[in-house]
């Protein structure tokens, strides 16, 4: 696990919840996951999953995290945040529980959603969209180890719990 400066971005920069260069973490590799903490606050750690590289990312030795999502998380812009590699099936979910708004599933919609979700890091109030934005939903809550928890991965045995909320 090594020091790194969190930077932090907004949407209209980019649509990745996390932006690091591939220069500063030689070892990553797209679809890891990793956590993200400041060394003082151990207890809270994010877990997010690596979906794209930035070569051009300000900063020698900086990660970038999403605004909202460091927000959630307590993450402290220009700070130093404790990087490092996670093992999916140490923070795989039990249950996660997912909201839809004003939108009708079918069962074979469900099992689409399951099955784009497979191998993915969520977090609380995470936004989901599938099929183009047609269906969209947010992470409402989440279960590992018979433990609340705001991150984790879904794999093929992880339960998801349907809420509408109108």
């Amino acid at each position: 696990m090594g020091l790194y400066k969190l930077l932090v971005h907004q949407k209209a920069f980019s649509n990745e919840d996390l932006i690091i260069n591939p220069k500063h973490f030689p070892n990553f590799k797209k679809g890891d996951i990793i956590e993200i903490y400041h060394p003082e606050d151990e207890f809270s750690r994010l877990l997010l999953q690596i979906t794209a590289f930035k070569e051009d990312l300000q900063g020698k030795e900086a990660i970038s995290v999403e605004q909202s999502i460091a927000f959630t998380f307590q993450l402290r812009t220009y700070s130093d945040v404790k990087v490092g590699l996670v093992n999916p099936s140490l923070v795989t979910l039990d249950s996660v529980e997912l909201t839809f708004k004003d939108q009708y599933l079918g069962r074979s919609d469900m099992w689409r959603l399951k099955n784009h979700m497979m191998d993915t890091c969520v977090y609380l109030n995470k936004k989901i969209e599938f099929c183009g934005g047609t269906v969209r939903c947010h992470v409402y809550e989440m279960w590992s180890h018979g433990e609340r928890v705001a991150c984790g991965v879904i794999s093929e045995n992880t339960k998801q719990n349907v809420t509408n909320s109108n």
